[in-house]
């Protein structure tokens, strides 16, 4: 029985309800975790459990977020983020165009993952989110790194060559 434990895969790094052991300090806390566990992931109806202003929790890019300490200090007051507590709402944070310094907010807290996000949480990952990024910025995650700047100069590249063979086309045709 033993060698079969011994032999036994390691724990997936986003093993589900992943919790900081009972008897460390941090237990409460997920920001103060060890760093070596794991992201838990939460689910929809966790989420939603998490709605009032005692304890908001909101899900952006794959991410869970408590957002309670932030609701009183908020720009754009507590009504916006309360609209949202509970609930997956990446479209409304991105159409409200945050800038770099509110993604990284010290008083949000990560929570864990969202339930069915896993891949996407660890494509941010690959193409280099941290944790100390805070809240994913997506339009600079996929511009540095992989086929989102190399698309564009793809289809700069591509742009040129049509402007070059047209001119060269029309300089013919005026012999």
């Amino acid at each position: 029985q033993a060698s079969s434990a011994l032999h036994s895969p390691p724990p997936s790094p986003l093993a589900p309800a992943a919790a900081a052991p009972a008897d460390l300090p941090c237990a409460e806390d997920p920001a103060l975790w060890p760093a070596q566990m794991a992201m838990r992931v939460v689910s929809k109806a966790e989420l939603a459990e998490h709605t009032s202003s005692d304890k908001i929790w909101v899900a952006i890019h794959g991410f869970v977020w408590d957002v309670t300490k932030y609701l009183n200090d908020h720009p754009g007051g507590t009504d916006v983020i309360e609209a949202v507590a509970g609930k997956e709402c990446t479209a409304e944070f991105e159409e409200a165009l945050h800038s770099a310094g509110s993604r990284k907010e010290p008083m949000l807290t990560l929570v864990g993952i969202f339930e069915g996000c896993e891949a996407k949480v660890e494509e941010w990952k690959a193409r280099g989110w941290a944790k100390e990024q805070g809240i994913p910025d997506v339009d600079s995650l996929m511009s540095s790194k992989g086929m989102g700047g190399q698309t564009i100069a793809l289809f700069g590249a591509a742009f040129v060559a049509v402007g070059a063979v047209t001119l060269v086309m029309f300089m013919r045709s005026r012999k």
